[in-house]
């Protein structure tokens, strides 16, 4: 077999004549088109040394081959063949928390302020999603993609910053020969999808050029299609999640007490969740429709023997719809006096002229009333451009270059959902809730709106159904002038020097080195107006922009030592190999960190690998959680917030906290009830440091000789966080020692100069009150620490016969021994088989998926069964009360049950005649139309009964297609 050795990238490749595409540690030999001539490339995610693997590591890889075996629509479904990669099998539509949409993430370290897990595209970084630092994979157009690589161990020392838990690399082809159709449809109960694709290229004998295309189109899933989701899970031993947001309005006289359902009733039920009867109809999208369109470029030349040169263009255009509910409102409403409301109404029984008739507080869901026609829209146009080098000095250096820039552009807008000062100028003519004539309008100023007084003309009704309704056409039009608009512009640049070669060659084969330098920038500019409470959008918004920018100078060094090898083999060291490497990385604006990397592979005898290596790595503070530092950290998020909460508290640690009037203190705590008023802020990271990582692993590759066909592969990893950015809450700050600070009591009030201490310069969500009793810094901080330990696992056995094809068994376990994690200065816990804790990754025990296939002739059948063990649900809504110590969780909550889900796959490829070249194929997911397992849980936006980070509420999902070669 010829070989010859490139480097791309970020990770030395390897060019092979036929390319050897691994999964789960087994080869499997690549499709290649009838046109094809040329060789495959192989990149290898995890060194800076050509024709190298990284030592001491275990790599999974997913090929082409796999990938066509998955019927996947977009990059993000190939990642469910996984296990390491977390909540892989949640539904992989929309922005739902968990599902590994913008960054997948390794063993649940990503996806959050602290994001641990690296995704580059073809060995380099592109520019971050709209989520402001995570990776939207779904750019590369998927006929385009060559294999995946997951490397889940700290890699710093080669890529620097967020390479923690470890690098997701997605490879493109290098080159293609000939032109690829292909096209698919896909549908679920209530549900329908659309994809197609085209690959064209063409190779000479200096180069090559390559274009690809993708689209897809992927119908949304409404809420009401799924009866499980419905938000009264009593009869599922859970929580009636309903609300009293009714329409009629659900009528509270006095604004106190039991309410009733509307005007006509008689009784009434009591303030409680379990009688909240707002549930059945349930509107709105839980995940988008979406439309993607997206193409890449690729061209390669040999200028001569010793240069050549590539440019590849990556361009993605996305738009998703959502439809939501058209909104709630609490709100007072008046019987007489100025601000009577002439459409009132008293349920029966209540008599006007008392405080009980005079008054009420009515809860409101405007979605009859306004009918459909709610939704929001993003919008993201992503595109990135790179370019590379490579001098070959002479046989043993050479030189590589590699310039990028890359951009994306992201809108997010909101229409037609209730406006809701609009609202409240047309029930009780203020623009707030409560009703009270003094209350500035606008936060920060003195401006007060009022409508007065209420007449049929200008105010809202309530009391009735869309059939009696007597609001007019002009309050309506109003009460839904709303919009909102976000942009935000990404931007990366990226230029790499570097030098690799071979110093000498020693006894065990060449000692290779390898140096290098980067520089990069980048930009944020995020533009966001939105309603200012004064009432209608139109007539009086705010506007808030912020301008971020950041450079980082680094420097690296990778050394390749090969103790012994062919020529000087010896008992039980038939192979010993040390890779040494480190990386300095200098930030303009969070400081400096070096991070190094040993690893070591030591082989025997043929056929079995040991492996072990040890590194440190650090997360760099995400750009918009530092935010604006001339601004006190000013953030998109940052905000100072009217708060309400009881808070119990140690008064040795917070002995102001008994002088506040109204606080009550017993047996050495003190209680601040709801009646209490004080401010949150939150805002960027104070004083932000890199988050540092320390990991190691050991493992084992076994692929004898005496078993044909049979490949296994097992890790031991561990992984430590420390002091990681995150958002910090109230529990953090009254039980961790070190953040006691960022809650602070004020016996007489706090001042202007107190809240300006920590808040100079941030805007204001609603008006502050006349006494602020104390104040809550729920800013970002290094504060975070995780310690996890777990075991992956993967094997293969391909079993050929002479008359009855090939059959291959195998599958791949990712299964967590330890999940402890601790907020600085506060005890260690562990979440270790639970979800609903941490807000941004489960903790899951044992994720694993099996696949058992068939070939022979031109027919294929493959099997998968993907497992999640049993958990514990530790969300706020637990039926089964959680157990805390120090403020944190320890035992309780409510078991869930383990879940297997069924796929499968079958393809027929015509071999012969006029068809040659091409193969049609069905895939079906969830073969068996398994519901979720139950979850007591509900969040804002309307998912119920299902979790986030595991739940795929597509149920079966049958896919058919094609792909034409010639």
């Amino acid at each position: 077999m010829s070989m010859k050795t490139a480097l791309r990238g970020s990770g030395s490749t390897i060019t092979l004549a036929v390319s050897a595409l691994i999964f789960g540690g087994a080869a499997a030999v690549a499709q290649t088109p009838a046109a094809s001539s040329s060789s495959e490339e192989i990149v290898v995610t995890g060194t800076n040394i050509r024709g190298a693997a990284p030592v001491g590591s275990g790599l999974i890889q997913v090929g082409r081959q796999q990938i066509e075996k998955t019927g996947a629509q977009t990059v993000q479904q190939i990642l469910r063949s996984i296990p390491a990669i977390t909540s892989s099998g949640a539904t992989p539509q929309g922005l739902n928390p968990g599902n590994s949409y913008f960054s997948p993430t390794i063993h649940g370290l990503g996806a959050s302020s602290s994001n641990s897990t690296l995704v580059l595209i073809d060995g380099h970084r592109v520019a971050p999603g709209n989520q402001g630092a995570l990776i939207d994979p779904n750019i590369i157009p998927p006929i385009a993609l060559e294999r995946v690589e997951v490397l889940a161990e700290g890699a710093s020392s080669v890529y620097g910053s967020d390479a923690v838990a470890g690098v997701v690399n997605f490879i493109t082809r290098r080159n293609y020969e000939g032109i690829q159709i292909t096209g698919q449809t896909a549908f679920a109960d209530s549900y329908q999808a659309r994809a197609a694709g085209l690959l064209a290229g063409k190779r000479w004998d200096s180069g090559s050029a390559m274009f690809a295309y993708n689209y897809s189109g992927r119908d949304a899933l409404k809420y009401a299609d799924r009866d499980y989701l419905n938000r009264d899970h009593r009869a599922q031993g859970g929580t009636n999640f309903g609300t009293f947001f009714c329409a009629p309005a659900a009528i509270q006289p006095g604004g106190a007490g039991n309410l009733y359902l509307g005007p006509d009733y008689i009784t009434n039920l009591a303030n409680t969740a379990a009688n909240s009867p707002c549930q059945k109809t349930i509107v709105g999208d839980v995940f988008p429709s979406d439309t993607r369109h997206n193409a890449m470029f690729k061209f390669r030349e040999d200028i001569n023997e010793k240069l050549n040169v590539g440019v590849d263009l990556v361009y993605s255009r996305l738009h998703q719809i959502t439809n939501v509910s058209r909104g709630t409102l609490t709100t007072t409403v008046f019987r007489t006096g100025t601000q009577a409301n002439p459409f009132y109404v008293n349920p029966a029984g209540i008599l006007p002229g008392t405080t009980a008739g005079d008054r009420q507080s009515v809860r409101f869901n405007a979605d009859d009333l306004l009918g459909p026609g709610a939704f929001t829209t993003l919008n993201t146009t992503d595109v990135n451009v790179s370019s590379d080098f490579e001098y070959k000095v002479n046989d043993r250096f050479r030189i590589t270059g590699l310039a990028l820039y890359g951009q994306n552009n992201t809108f997010i807008g909101s229409d037609g959902t209730l406006n809701v000062s609009a609202a409240n100028l047309a029930l009780n003519g203020t623009t707030n809730g409560s009703g009270n004539l003094l209350t500035p309008s606008i936060a920060g100023t003195s401006t007060i709106v009022t409508t007065l007084p209420l007449t049929a003309a200008n105010s809202l009704d309530v009391w009735n159904l869309l059939a009696t309704n007597r609001t007019t056409a002009a309050v309506k039009a109003r009460l839904i002038d709303n919009a909102q608009t976000t942009f935000g512009d990404f931007s990366i640049q990226q230029y790499k020097l570097g030098a690799d070669g071979k110093l000498a060659t020693l006894p065990g084969g060449d000692l290779s080195l390898a140096v290098g330098g980067e520089y990069a920038s980048y930009g944020f500019d995020f533009r966001r107006t939105r309603s200012n409470n004064s009432g209608p959008a139109s007539q009086g918004s705010e506007f808030f922009g912020l301008r971020l920018g950041r450079h980082v100078e680094s420097a690296f060094a990778e050394l390749l030592v090969p103790l012994v090898g062919d020529n000087n083999a010896m008992s039980f060291i038939r192979k010993l190999d040390v890779s040494l490497s480190t990386r300095y990385d200098d930030y303009s604006e969070v400081g400096s960190t070096t991070n190094p990397r040993a690893a070591v592979n030591w082989e025997p005898v043929e056929g079995l690998k040991f492996r072990g290596n040890f590194a440190r790595s650090f997360v760099a503070p995400q750009l918009v959680n530092v935010g604006d530092l001339k601004r006190g950290g000013l953030t998109t998020l940052s905000n100072i917030s009217v708060v309400s909460q009881q808070l119990i508290v140690p008064q040795a640690s917070f002995p102001l906290a008994a002088s506040v009037p109204g606080v009550t203190c017993a047996a050495g705590t003190c209680t601040v009830s709801t009646s209490i008023t004080g401010i949150n802020v939150n805002g960027g990271a104070a004083n932000a440091q890199p988050g540092k990582g320390e990991s190691w692993s050991i493992g084992a590759d076994f692929k004898p000789k005496f078993l044909s066909g049979f490949s296994a592969g097992i890790t031991l990893f561990n992984n430590k966080l420390i002091n990681q950015i995150t958002g910090t809450s109230a529990s953090n700050a009254i039980n961790a020692a070190a953040l006691n600070s960022n809650l602070k009591f004020f016996p007489t009030g706090a001042t202007q100069a107190d809240v300006d201490a920590v808040a100079a310069g941030y805007p204001l969500q609603n008006s502050l009150p006349a006494t602020i009793s104390y104040i809550l810094v729920v800013k970002s901080q290094n504060v975070l620490n995780l310690d996890i330990q777990g075991v992956d696992a993967q094997a293969e056995y391909k079993i050929p016969t002479e008359s009855m094809g090939t059959f291959d068994i195998g599958g791949s376990v990712t299964s967590f021994t330890k999940f402890d994690q601790f907020i600085k200065g506060g005890p260690k816990f562990s979440v270790l088989g639970t979800t609903g804790f941490n807000n941004t990754f489960p903790s899951i025990k044992t994720t694993g998926r099996a696949y058992l296939g068939w070939d022979a002739g031109g027919f294929s059948v493959i099997g998968y069964a993907n497992y999640t063990s049993s958990y514990k649900n530790w969300s706020s809504s637990t039926v089964t009360p959680l157990v805390s110590a120090s403020g944190n969780p320890v035992s309780g909550g409510d078991k869930v049950k383990a879940s297997t889900v069924f796929d499968l796959h079958a393809a027929y490829s015509f071999g012969e005649g006029r068809l040659n070249g091409t193969q049609v194929f069905l895939d079906v997911a969830n073969i068996f139309d398994k519901d979720p397992v139950f979850y007591n849980f509900s969040n804002t936006a309307g998912l119920s009964g299902v979790d986030p980070y595991t739940a795929n509420v597509l149920g079966r999902l049958v896919s058919v297609g094609f792909r034409l070669s010639y």
